[in-house]
Parts: C-alpha cells; sequence; structure tokens
C-alpha cells in the first residue's frame, strides 16, 4: 500500500469510528455534558470538522466550514453553546471529510504547508487522523458518562487477561 492509500484508510476508519460514536445518541444526549469539565459530543464532531476544514483549506481546497464554527468549535472553545443541530454539524464534518478524502487522492502529499504538528499535505492528513482518533477518546469517555455501551474493545464487565 503506498502513503496516499495508507492515508486515505486512515481518514476512511476515523471517519467510520466517529460516526459509530455518535449512531446511538439521541440529539439531546450529543449536548449533554455529565462532567462539567467535558465539552459534549456535538462539540467533539463540530471541533473535528472545523479543523478538518482549516486542513482541507491549507491544502488549497474549498471552504466548507461555517464562519460561525471558528467562535463554536475552535481550540479553547466548548462547554454548553447554543451549538447547530447535530444533524447540520455532521453534514459539514461529511464535507470536510470528502474534502480531505480528494486532496489525498490528487495532492501532492510532500507540498510543504505551516502548522505546528506538521511539515507538509501528508503529515497535515495523518495529523487529521490522530486529531480524530484523539476527540473519539473523548467521545467514548463521554459515551460511558452516559451509559452508553462501549464500541471498541472488551467491554469493561469482561475478564481482562
Amino acid at each position: 500500500m503506498d502513503i496516499a492509500a495508507a492515508v486515505r484508510l486512515q481518514l476512511e476508519r476515523s471517519h467510520e469510528r466517529v460516526k459509530k460514536c455518535l449512531a446511538d445518541l439521541s440529539p439531546e444526549e450529543t449536548r449533554r455534558s455529565p462532567l462539567p469539565t467535558l465539552s459534549p459530543v456535538v462539540w467533539q464532531i463540530g471541533h473535528i470538522a472545523f479543523y478538518d476544514g482549516q486542513y482541507a483549506q491549507k491544502a488549497g481546497g474549498a471552504g466548507t466550514v461555517p464562519v460561525a464554527y471558528e467562535g463554536l468549535f475552535k481550540a479553547g472553545t466548548g462547554g454548553q453553546a447554543g451549538y447547530p443541530p447535530i444533524g447540520q454539524i455532521w453534514d459539514v464534518f461529511d464535507k470536510t471529510h470528502s474534502a480531505l478524502l480528494r486532496i489525498a487522492a490528487e495532492a501532492d502529499l510532500g507540498t510543504p504547508v505551516e502548522g505546528q504538528m506538521y511539515a507538509d499535505i501528508g503529515g497535515m492528513l495523518i495529523f487529521s487522523s490522530v486529531h480524530r482518533t484523539y476527540h473519539i477518546g473523548k467521545m467514548t469517555t463521554l459515551r460511558a458518562l452516559l451509559a452508553k455501551p462501549v464500541l471498541f474493545g472488551p467491554p469493561l464487565s469482561a475478564p481482562r487477561p
């Protein structure tokens, strides 16, 4: 497998996991935060969408994120807020995801881009998957606090080897 295919695969798998984290949550549950220090699932997905949109723009892709998302979802925001409906946020995430997949398929991954955690388009796309995975971890913690089933790995009640 070449690097572009590996990048696309990781983007696809992380997208699937975000979708799985959301699948059995009601719109109300996506807005709940059982602990005040944790931002709700709706914020986690909006945050991913916002930054994926930033990555797409850095790589020369079209802007697919509403302007209001910066004030709602950039780093340092979170908590309880007047978030758009989860379905709208998911649509934006889906569009930014598609934009990143196109970039992974068409761009020269060695093209330099400015970023704190990466130096080129390939590194930026890899970081996008890592960033998504970090927030998948946050969402699985929120899910546990909402008494939702464990999605990845054995349930906590399973015997450990």
